[in-house]
């Protein structure tokens, strides 16, 4: 997450505020944890995303295919949402899939019970649209990075960053997730790993 608190903590946090207490109940209900096996598809492509997962631990990817390609589009860890956002908010086919890396424990909310709550109570309306706000402040974050930066300062930016699942996901996720290929990510983490060594 390259700004603010992440979104489950807030989430977690409002719930829990006197504002929200006429709604406990049915939070608790809808935020029961469920555990994912790695290696689980959540979505495919040519299904409609029907629900959203606020990821407790764990880590989700969402790739899209180019020609025998997969291509990373995200990767999405502790505290953050994961969803196809075209398919979940438009309740079409996804042209993505998303899978799970890890073992994750996720809190799943269907869209029937997120339109119900964004209708029903202004609070929680206010609420998502904050964090959907943030959603879209990171993912300009990444235009950026792919507009202004070079491959070598992409990927170095990218596993200094807290939010970072490098060492924890394959390079060849992280590769095509950053735009380029597992043969220059690997040439250029070497390059940039013998930079710190020499600083």
């Amino acid at each position: 997450m390259e700004n603010g608190q992440l979104p489950l903590n807030q989430l977690l946090e409002a719930i829990n505020t006197p504002r929200f207490e006429r709604l406990k109940d049915f939070f608790t209900q809808l935020i029961t944890p469920v555990l994912i096996r790695k290696g689980r598809l959540l979505v495919d492509i040519g299904q409609v995303n029907s629900n959203i997962y606020f990821i407790k631990s764990g880590v989700i990817r969402s790739y899209y295919l180019k020609g025998s390609e997969d291509i990373t589009s995200r990767l999405i860890a502790e505290g953050e949402i994961a969803c196809v956002a075209e398919s979940f908010f438009a309740q079409k086919e996804s042209d993505e899939v998303m899978e799970t890396l890890e073992d994750t424990m996720v809190y799943i909310i269907s869209y029937d019970a997120y339109r119900k709550l964004a209708q029903e109570d202004i609070l929680i309306a206010q609420l998502i649209i904050q964090l959907l706000e943030q959603r879209l402040v990171s993912f300009s974050e990444r235009v950026r990075l792919f507009k202004y930066l070079s491959v070598e300062q992409r990927i170095e930016y990218y596993i200094n960053q807290p939010y970072s699942l490098f060492r924890r996901v394959p390079d060849h996720y992280i590769a095509t997730y950053l735009g380029t290929t597992p043969a220059t990510f690997s040439r250029c983490l070497k390059i940039v790993n013998l930079d710190k060594i020499q600083q």
